[in-house]
Protein backbone atom coordinates (compact mmCIF):
# COMPACT_ATOMS: atom_id res chain seq x y z
CA UNK A 1 0.00 0.00 0.00
CA UNK A 2 1.22 3.66 -0.74
CA UNK A 3 0.41 6.63 1.21
CA UNK A 4 0.37 9.78 -0.47
CA UNK A 5 2.21 12.41 1.42
CA UNK A 6 0.63 16.05 1.29
CA UNK A 7 2.69 18.74 -1.03
CA UNK A 8 3.48 20.98 1.43
CA UNK A 9 4.90 18.41 3.53
CA UNK A 10 7.59 16.95 0.74
CA UNK A 11 8.02 20.51 0.03
CA UNK A 12 9.08 21.04 3.60
CA UNK A 13 11.23 17.72 3.94
CA UNK A 14 12.98 19.05 0.52
CA UNK A 15 13.67 22.19 1.78
CA UNK A 16 15.60 21.05 4.93
CA UNK A 17 16.92 19.09 2.48
CA UNK A 18 18.35 21.61 0.74
CA UNK A 19 19.41 23.87 3.46
CA UNK A 20 20.78 20.95 5.85
CA UNK A 21 24.13 20.83 4.57
CA UNK A 22 24.64 25.14 5.12
CA UNK A 23 23.18 25.33 8.30
CA UNK A 24 25.35 22.40 9.86
CA UNK A 25 28.59 23.84 11.95
CA UNK A 26 31.32 21.96 10.00
CA UNK A 27 32.56 18.63 12.59
CA UNK A 28 35.72 19.73 14.26
CA UNK A 29 39.06 18.40 12.56
CA UNK A 30 42.31 16.85 13.87
CA UNK A 31 45.21 17.58 11.93
CA UNK A 32 48.66 15.94 12.01
CA UNK A 33 51.78 17.61 13.54
CA UNK A 34 53.17 17.81 9.60
CA UNK A 35 50.20 19.44 8.64
CA UNK A 36 50.31 22.51 11.35
CA UNK A 37 54.03 22.60 11.12
CA UNK A 38 53.80 23.38 6.64
CA UNK A 39 50.32 25.54 7.73
CA UNK A 40 53.05 28.09 10.41
CA UNK A 41 56.24 27.45 8.08
CA UNK A 42 54.92 27.69 4.61
CA UNK A 43 51.36 29.13 4.34
CA UNK A 44 50.93 31.13 7.32
CA UNK A 45 53.65 33.84 6.22
CA UNK A 46 52.30 33.76 2.62
CA UNK A 47 48.83 34.54 4.07
CA UNK A 48 50.26 37.60 6.10
CA UNK A 49 52.57 39.09 3.79
CA UNK A 50 50.04 38.82 0.89
CA UNK A 51 46.46 38.63 1.27
CA UNK A 52 46.01 40.30 5.32
CA UNK A 53 46.50 43.80 4.23
CA UNK A 54 42.79 43.50 2.59
CA UNK A 55 41.34 40.87 4.05
CA UNK A 56 42.91 41.03 8.01
CA UNK A 57 40.98 42.31 10.86
CA UNK A 58 40.66 45.80 10.29
CA UNK A 59 39.87 45.63 6.50
CA UNK A 60 38.26 42.89 4.52
CA UNK A 61 37.75 43.92 1.21
CA UNK A 62 34.52 42.06 -0.66
CA UNK A 63 33.61 40.97 3.36
CA UNK A 64 36.70 37.95 3.31
CA UNK A 65 39.11 37.57 5.99
CA UNK A 66 41.91 34.96 5.50
CA UNK A 67 43.43 35.18 9.53
CA UNK A 68 40.98 31.93 9.89
CA UNK A 69 40.24 28.90 8.44
CA UNK A 70 36.77 29.34 9.70
CA UNK A 71 36.67 32.34 7.71
CA UNK A 72 38.33 31.28 4.95
CA UNK A 73 35.89 28.64 4.53
CA UNK A 74 32.79 30.85 5.42
CA UNK A 75 34.46 33.34 2.42
CA UNK A 76 32.82 36.49 1.58
CA UNK A 77 29.94 38.21 -0.61
CA UNK A 78 30.97 35.37 -3.56
CA UNK A 79 30.66 32.47 -0.84
CA UNK A 80 33.30 29.93 0.14
CA UNK A 81 37.19 31.29 -0.26
CA UNK A 82 37.89 27.52 0.52
CA UNK A 83 36.37 24.01 0.26
CA UNK A 84 39.19 22.32 2.46
CA UNK A 85 40.50 18.78 0.69
CA UNK A 86 39.16 20.27 -2.75
CA UNK A 87 41.47 23.12 -4.65
CA UNK A 88 38.86 22.96 -7.85
CA UNK A 89 36.19 24.65 -5.59
CA UNK A 90 36.03 27.72 -4.26
CA UNK A 91 37.61 30.61 -5.72
CA UNK A 92 40.68 31.26 -3.84
CA UNK A 93 43.34 28.62 -5.77
CA UNK A 94 41.70 30.29 -8.68
CA UNK A 95 42.28 33.62 -7.56
CA UNK A 96 46.13 33.05 -6.96
CA UNK A 97 46.35 31.23 -10.39
CA UNK A 98 44.83 35.08 -11.85
CA UNK A 99 41.63 32.93 -12.96
CA UNK A 100 38.89 34.19 -14.88
CA UNK A 101 37.10 35.92 -11.78
CA UNK A 102 39.99 37.30 -9.63
CA UNK A 103 43.35 37.99 -9.90
CA UNK A 104 45.13 38.09 -6.55
CA UNK A 105 46.92 39.24 -5.04
CA UNK A 106 46.09 42.53 -7.53
CA UNK A 107 49.83 44.00 -7.83
CA UNK A 108 51.27 40.72 -8.95
CA UNK A 109 51.09 37.13 -9.52
CA UNK A 110 52.54 34.70 -6.74
CA UNK A 111 55.69 33.12 -7.61
CA UNK A 112 55.02 29.18 -9.04
CA UNK A 113 56.34 28.04 -5.62
CA UNK A 114 54.04 30.07 -3.32
CA UNK A 115 50.88 28.93 -5.67
CA UNK A 116 51.94 25.15 -5.39
CA UNK A 117 52.22 25.72 -1.82
CA UNK A 118 48.48 26.86 -1.22
CA UNK A 119 46.82 24.55 -3.29
CA UNK A 120 48.37 21.93 -1.83
CA UNK A 121 47.70 22.94 1.80
CA UNK A 122 44.12 23.48 0.45
CA UNK A 123 44.42 19.68 -0.71
CA UNK A 124 45.81 18.66 2.39
CA UNK A 125 42.77 19.81 4.20
CA UNK A 126 43.52 23.50 5.50
CA UNK A 127 45.39 22.56 8.46
CA UNK A 128 44.85 25.03 10.91
CA UNK A 129 46.25 25.39 14.56
CA UNK A 130 42.69 24.90 16.71
CA UNK A 131 43.28 27.88 18.56
CA UNK A 132 44.05 30.13 15.96
CA UNK A 133 40.96 32.65 15.22
CA UNK A 134 40.08 35.75 13.90
CA UNK A 135 39.58 37.62 17.05
CA UNK A 136 42.81 36.07 18.18
CA UNK A 137 44.53 37.69 15.59
CA UNK A 138 42.71 40.99 15.93
CA UNK A 139 43.63 41.53 19.64
CA UNK A 140 47.38 40.18 18.86
CA UNK A 141 47.22 38.53 22.55
CA UNK A 142 48.16 35.56 23.69
CA UNK A 143 44.66 33.15 24.73
CA UNK A 144 46.61 32.78 28.51
CA UNK A 145 49.42 34.66 30.31
CA UNK A 146 53.23 33.41 30.18
CA UNK A 147 52.93 32.46 33.69
CA UNK A 148 50.25 30.17 32.68
CA UNK A 149 51.66 28.08 29.82
CA UNK A 150 54.56 27.59 32.04
CA UNK A 151 52.33 25.45 34.29
CA UNK A 152 52.06 22.98 31.17
CA UNK A 153 52.69 19.69 32.15
CA UNK A 154 55.78 19.18 30.08
CA UNK A 155 57.71 22.25 31.68
CA UNK A 156 56.99 20.62 35.10
CA UNK A 157 59.72 19.19 37.37
CA UNK A 158 60.23 15.33 36.97
CA UNK A 159 58.89 13.76 39.71
CA UNK A 160 58.80 10.47 40.81
CA UNK A 161 55.56 8.46 40.85
CA UNK A 162 54.26 6.02 43.26
CA UNK A 163 54.34 2.47 41.71
CA UNK A 164 50.59 1.39 41.45
CA UNK A 165 49.92 -2.11 43.54
CA UNK A 166 49.46 -5.65 41.38
CA UNK A 167 47.56 -8.74 42.10
CA UNK A 168 50.31 -10.53 40.89
CA UNK A 169 53.58 -9.64 42.54
CA UNK A 170 55.67 -12.61 41.35
CA UNK A 171 55.32 -11.05 38.05
CA UNK A 172 57.35 -7.92 39.31
CA UNK A 173 61.21 -8.00 38.92
CA UNK A 174 61.36 -3.73 38.99
CA UNK A 175 59.35 -0.98 40.02
CA UNK A 176 58.48 -0.01 36.52
CA UNK A 177 57.10 -3.80 35.93
CA UNK A 178 53.87 -2.38 38.22
CA UNK A 179 53.00 0.32 35.84
CA UNK A 180 53.00 -2.05 33.11
CA UNK A 181 51.50 -4.74 35.21
CA UNK A 182 48.52 -2.67 36.24
CA UNK A 183 47.48 -1.05 33.01
CA UNK A 184 47.19 -5.18 32.07
CA UNK A 185 44.91 -6.38 34.55
CA UNK A 186 43.09 -3.25 34.53
CA UNK A 187 42.13 -4.59 31.08
CA UNK A 188 41.62 -8.20 31.86
CA UNK A 189 45.16 -8.89 30.30
CA UNK A 190 47.61 -11.06 31.09
CA UNK A 191 51.75 -10.70 30.30
CA UNK A 192 53.49 -13.14 27.89
CA UNK A 193 55.19 -15.77 29.02
CA UNK A 194 59.42 -15.15 29.27
CA UNK A 195 61.13 -15.36 25.96
CA UNK A 196 63.65 -18.55 25.87
CA UNK A 197 67.51 -17.40 26.20
CA UNK A 198 68.17 -17.60 22.07
CA UNK A 199 65.03 -15.34 21.44
CA UNK A 200 66.24 -12.72 24.09
CA UNK A 201 69.76 -12.82 22.80
CA UNK A 202 68.26 -12.40 18.87
CA UNK A 203 66.09 -9.18 20.24
CA UNK A 204 69.78 -7.98 22.02
CA UNK A 205 71.10 -7.76 19.45
CA UNK A 206 69.13 -6.22 17.00
CA UNK A 207 67.95 -3.57 19.27
CA UNK A 208 71.44 -2.67 20.14
CA UNK A 209 73.33 -3.29 16.79
CA UNK A 210 70.72 -3.70 14.06
CA UNK A 211 72.27 -7.35 12.95
CA UNK A 212 71.35 -10.82 13.81
CA UNK A 213 73.48 -12.56 16.64
CA UNK A 214 77.01 -13.34 15.80
CA UNK A 215 77.92 -16.93 15.49
CA UNK A 216 80.56 -16.25 18.59
CA UNK A 217 78.08 -14.57 20.74
CA UNK A 218 75.68 -18.20 20.44
CA UNK A 219 78.10 -20.19 21.45
CA UNK A 220 79.57 -18.45 24.20
CA UNK A 221 75.18 -18.46 25.39
CA UNK A 222 75.22 -22.26 25.08
CA UNK A 223 77.87 -22.75 27.11
CA UNK A 224 77.04 -20.10 29.48
CA UNK A 225 73.22 -22.07 29.65
CA UNK A 226 75.17 -25.41 29.78
CA UNK A 227 77.73 -24.37 32.84
CA UNK A 228 75.37 -25.23 36.58
CA UNK A 229 77.73 -23.00 37.88
CA UNK A 230 75.65 -20.01 36.47
CA UNK A 231 72.63 -21.47 37.06
CA UNK A 232 69.96 -21.02 40.55
CA UNK A 233 66.81 -21.70 41.32
CA UNK A 234 65.08 -18.26 40.05
CA UNK A 235 65.11 -18.36 35.97
CA UNK A 236 65.40 -14.65 35.76
CA UNK A 237 68.52 -14.76 37.84
CA UNK A 238 70.35 -17.39 35.43
CA UNK A 239 69.23 -15.44 32.74
CA UNK A 240 70.66 -12.31 33.46
CA UNK A 241 74.07 -14.40 34.41
CA UNK A 242 73.60 -16.44 30.56
CA UNK A 243 73.78 -12.66 29.37
CA UNK A 244 75.28 -10.53 31.14
CA UNK A 245 78.77 -10.82 28.80
CA UNK A 246 76.96 -10.88 25.67
CA UNK A 247 75.46 -7.27 26.31
CA UNK A 248 78.57 -6.20 27.47
CA UNK A 249 79.88 -7.62 24.30
CA UNK A 250 77.40 -5.59 22.32
CA UNK A 251 77.51 -2.51 23.97
CA UNK A 252 81.26 -2.80 23.21
CA UNK A 253 81.03 -3.40 19.54
CA UNK A 254 81.58 -0.74 17.24
CA UNK A 255 78.20 -1.45 15.36
CA UNK A 256 76.47 -0.47 18.45
CA UNK A 257 77.46 3.32 17.91
CA UNK A 258 77.01 3.17 13.99
CA UNK A 259 73.20 1.51 14.98
CA UNK A 260 72.25 4.23 16.97
CA UNK A 261 73.86 7.10 15.39
CA UNK A 262 71.53 6.77 12.48
CA UNK A 263 68.48 8.30 14.83
CA UNK A 264 70.48 11.14 16.25
CA UNK A 265 71.26 12.22 12.57
CA UNK A 266 67.79 11.56 11.44
CA UNK A 267 67.02 14.49 13.97
CA UNK A 268 69.98 16.69 13.15
CA UNK A 269 68.95 15.84 9.42
CA UNK A 270 72.06 14.66 8.47
CA UNK A 271 72.77 14.62 4.84
CA UNK A 272 75.76 14.60 2.82
CA UNK A 273 74.26 16.79 0.25
CA UNK A 274 72.89 19.99 -0.14
CA UNK A 275 69.78 19.05 -1.35
CA UNK A 276 67.37 21.76 -3.62
CA UNK A 277 68.24 21.45 -7.57
CA UNK A 278 71.37 20.93 -7.75
CA UNK A 279 72.08 19.04 -4.73
CA UNK A 280 76.00 19.94 -4.41
CA UNK A 281 78.21 17.84 -2.15
CA UNK A 282 79.50 18.94 1.30
CA UNK A 283 82.30 18.31 1.77
CA UNK A 284 83.54 15.98 4.86
CA UNK A 285 79.94 15.99 5.90
CA UNK A 286 81.13 12.39 6.92
CA UNK A 287 83.28 13.86 10.00
CA UNK A 288 80.34 14.62 11.81
CA UNK A 289 78.44 11.47 11.02
CA UNK A 290 82.04 9.41 12.83
CA UNK A 291 82.21 11.58 15.47
CA UNK A 292 78.61 10.53 16.64
CA UNK A 293 79.43 7.50 16.29
CA UNK A 294 82.58 7.82 18.01
CA UNK A 295 80.49 9.06 20.50
CA UNK A 296 78.13 7.02 21.09
CA UNK A 297 81.00 3.79 21.10
CA UNK A 298 82.76 6.54 24.31
CA UNK A 299 79.62 6.61 26.48
CA UNK A 300 79.99 10.24 25.87
CA UNK A 301 77.79 11.50 28.60
CA UNK A 302 74.87 12.94 27.15
CA UNK A 303 75.18 16.70 28.39
CA UNK A 304 78.88 16.87 27.38
CA UNK A 305 77.30 15.50 24.01
CA UNK A 306 74.86 18.86 24.09
CA UNK A 307 77.68 21.33 24.73
CA UNK A 308 79.45 19.72 22.19
CA UNK A 309 76.49 20.72 19.74
CA UNK A 310 75.85 23.99 20.70
CA UNK A 311 79.24 25.48 21.84
CA UNK A 312 81.79 23.08 20.92
CA UNK A 313 84.19 25.52 19.78
CA UNK A 314 84.12 27.87 23.32
CA UNK A 315 84.89 24.70 25.49
CA UNK A 316 88.32 26.00 27.53
CA UNK A 317 89.71 21.96 27.59
CA UNK A 318 88.10 20.82 24.75
CA UNK A 319 87.32 16.67 24.86
CA UNK A 320 90.15 15.04 22.61
CA UNK A 321 90.22 11.99 20.74
CA UNK A 322 92.59 9.17 22.42
CA UNK A 323 93.86 7.91 19.22
CA UNK A 324 95.33 11.05 17.76
CA UNK A 325 94.74 13.59 20.42
CA UNK A 326 92.28 15.40 17.65
CA UNK A 327 89.75 18.06 18.82
CA UNK A 328 86.36 16.18 19.31
CA UNK A 329 84.11 18.82 20.98
CA UNK A 330 84.59 21.16 17.73
CA UNK A 331 83.61 19.10 15.48
CA UNK A 332 79.69 18.10 17.26
CA UNK A 333 78.49 22.11 16.24
CA UNK A 334 79.09 20.94 12.59
CA UNK A 335 75.00 19.77 12.73
CA UNK A 336 74.46 23.41 12.18
CA UNK A 337 75.28 23.29 8.51
CA UNK A 338 73.83 20.20 7.82
CA UNK A 339 70.38 21.99 5.93
CA UNK A 340 69.14 22.33 2.84
CA UNK A 341 71.36 25.10 0.51
CA UNK A 342 70.80 26.59 -2.56
CA UNK A 343 73.32 26.85 -5.34
CA UNK A 344 72.66 30.98 -5.84
CA UNK A 345 69.66 32.13 -4.39
CA UNK A 346 67.73 34.91 -6.16
CA UNK A 347 67.04 36.45 -2.79
CA UNK A 348 70.00 36.56 -0.59
CA UNK A 349 68.83 37.45 2.58
CA UNK A 350 65.21 35.50 2.31
CA UNK A 351 67.72 32.72 1.85
CA UNK A 352 69.42 33.48 4.77
CA UNK A 353 66.60 33.63 7.09
CA UNK A 354 65.51 30.03 5.88
CA UNK A 355 68.89 28.70 6.85
CA UNK A 356 68.41 30.48 10.33
CA UNK A 357 65.01 29.10 10.85
CA UNK A 358 66.17 26.06 9.67
CA UNK A 359 68.73 25.68 12.38
CA UNK A 360 66.33 27.16 15.08
CA UNK A 361 64.14 24.32 14.08
CA UNK A 362 66.36 21.67 14.33
CA UNK A 363 68.21 22.82 17.21
CA UNK A 364 64.85 23.45 19.19
CA UNK A 365 63.35 19.99 17.97
CA UNK A 366 67.04 18.23 18.81
CA UNK A 367 67.42 19.15 22.35
CA UNK A 368 64.38 21.11 23.78
CA UNK A 369 61.88 18.72 21.99
CA UNK A 370 59.66 21.87 21.17
CA UNK A 371 58.77 23.67 17.85
CA UNK A 372 60.43 27.13 18.40
CA UNK A 373 59.63 28.02 14.46
CA UNK A 374 55.92 28.67 14.62
CA UNK A 375 57.58 31.75 16.79
CA UNK A 376 58.72 33.41 13.76
CA UNK A 377 54.88 34.78 12.88
CA UNK A 378 53.70 34.85 16.35
CA UNK A 379 53.70 33.89 20.26
CA UNK A 380 53.03 30.62 20.81
CA UNK A 381 49.95 29.72 22.44
CA UNK A 382 50.40 27.26 25.03
CA UNK A 383 53.70 27.40 26.04
CA UNK A 384 56.19 30.03 26.97
CA UNK A 385 57.82 30.77 23.61
CA UNK A 386 57.12 34.10 22.58
CA UNK A 387 58.09 35.85 18.84
CA UNK A 388 60.97 38.03 20.73
CA UNK A 389 62.66 34.74 21.87
CA UNK A 390 62.72 33.12 18.27
CA UNK A 391 64.25 36.38 16.84
CA UNK A 392 66.95 36.61 19.62
CA UNK A 393 67.95 32.98 18.76
CA UNK A 394 67.87 34.12 15.54
CA UNK A 395 70.15 36.52 16.20
CA UNK A 396 72.96 34.88 17.77
CA UNK A 397 72.84 32.35 14.47
CA UNK A 398 72.88 35.21 12.30
CA UNK A 399 75.98 36.97 13.59
CA UNK A 400 77.73 33.74 13.46
CA UNK A 401 79.06 32.60 10.35
CA UNK A 402 80.81 29.45 8.79
CA UNK A 403 84.34 28.91 9.10
CA UNK A 404 87.10 25.78 8.50
CA UNK A 405 89.19 25.03 11.71
CA UNK A 406 92.27 22.39 12.14
CA UNK A 407 91.12 19.74 14.67
CA UNK A 408 93.95 17.94 14.30
CA UNK A 409 97.02 17.28 17.68
CA UNK A 410 98.78 20.65 16.89
CA UNK A 411 101.77 19.73 18.20
CA UNK A 412 102.89 18.57 14.78
CA UNK A 413 101.44 22.18 13.09
CA UNK A 414 103.65 23.81 15.97
CA UNK A 415 106.64 22.08 15.17
CA UNK A 416 106.70 22.65 11.58
CA UNK A 417 106.38 26.05 12.61
CA UNK A 418 109.22 25.78 15.16
CA UNK A 419 111.13 24.76 12.50
CA UNK A 420 110.32 27.68 9.53
CA UNK A 421 111.43 30.04 12.29
CA UNK A 422 114.35 28.20 12.62
CA UNK A 423 115.24 28.63 9.11
CA UNK A 424 113.83 32.12 8.98
CA UNK A 425 116.44 33.23 11.52
CA UNK A 426 118.89 31.96 8.94
CA UNK A 427 117.88 33.98 6.12
CA UNK A 428 120.49 36.24 4.65
CA UNK A 429 119.69 40.05 4.96
CA UNK A 430 117.08 41.67 3.83
CA UNK A 431 117.09 42.21 0.06
CA UNK A 432 118.75 38.80 -0.85
CA UNK A 433 115.90 36.67 -2.21
CA UNK A 434 114.40 33.98 -0.20
CA UNK A 435 112.34 30.91 -0.51
CA UNK A 436 111.29 30.22 2.99
CA UNK A 437 107.57 31.97 3.93
CA UNK A 438 107.67 34.44 6.42
CA UNK A 439 106.22 33.52 9.91
CA UNK A 440 103.94 35.63 11.78
CA UNK A 441 104.54 37.09 15.61
CA UNK A 442 101.07 34.81 16.51
CA UNK A 443 102.98 31.42 15.17
CA UNK A 444 105.75 32.29 17.26
CA UNK A 445 103.65 32.14 20.27
CA UNK A 446 101.58 29.52 19.40
CA UNK A 447 104.67 27.60 18.72
CA UNK A 448 106.86 28.83 21.92
CA UNK A 449 104.08 27.43 24.04
CA UNK A 450 100.51 27.11 23.08
CA UNK A 451 99.67 23.51 23.17
CA UNK A 452 95.68 24.26 23.24
CA UNK A 453 94.11 21.63 20.96
CA UNK A 454 92.16 24.75 19.46
CA UNK A 455 94.96 27.04 18.50
CA UNK A 456 94.40 27.68 15.16
CA UNK A 457 97.12 28.13 12.48
CA UNK A 458 97.79 31.53 10.22
CA UNK A 459 95.22 30.02 7.47
CA UNK A 460 92.17 30.02 10.31
CA UNK A 461 90.24 32.57 10.76
CA UNK A 462 88.76 33.38 14.04
CA UNK A 463 86.16 30.60 15.22
CA UNK A 464 83.18 31.10 17.17
CA UNK A 465 80.31 28.67 17.31
CA UNK A 466 81.98 25.96 14.82
CA UNK A 467 81.85 22.49 15.25
CA UNK A 468 83.84 22.57 11.95
CA UNK A 469 85.43 19.25 10.70
CA UNK A 470 88.31 19.11 8.85
CA UNK A 471 88.48 21.10 5.94
CA UNK A 472 84.87 20.17 5.69
CA UNK A 473 81.79 21.32 7.58
CA UNK A 474 82.78 24.10 9.77
CA UNK A 475 81.79 26.73 11.98
CA UNK A 476 80.35 29.79 13.01
CA UNK A 477 82.50 32.58 13.46
CA UNK A 478 81.59 36.03 15.04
Amino acid sequence: MTMKLPLAFVALVSLMLFVQPALAAEPAVEFSAEQLEFFEKKVRPLLVTHCRECHGPDKQKGGLRVDSRAALVKGGESGAAIVPGKPDMGYFVDAINYGDTYKMPPRGKLPAEAIATLTEWVRQGAAWPKEATGDDVKSNKPEVSYDERMQHWSFQPIQAPTPPPVKDESWIRSPIDRFILAKLEAAGLKPNPPADEAVLLRRMSLDLTGLPVEEKLKAESRKLRENPSTRDSAPFSSQLSAFASQLSALLSSPRYGERWARHWLDLVRYAETCGHEFDFELPEAFEYRDYVIRALNADVPYDQFVVEHIAGDLLPQPRLNPRDNSNESIIGTGFYFLGEGKHSPVDIRADECERVDNQIDVLSKTFLGLTLSCARCHDHKFDPILARDYYGLAGFLQSSRFDKVYVEDPAARHAAIRELIALKEKQPPVGHASRVPAVSTVDKASASGNNSSTTKSPVDATSRHAGSVPHGIAPFND
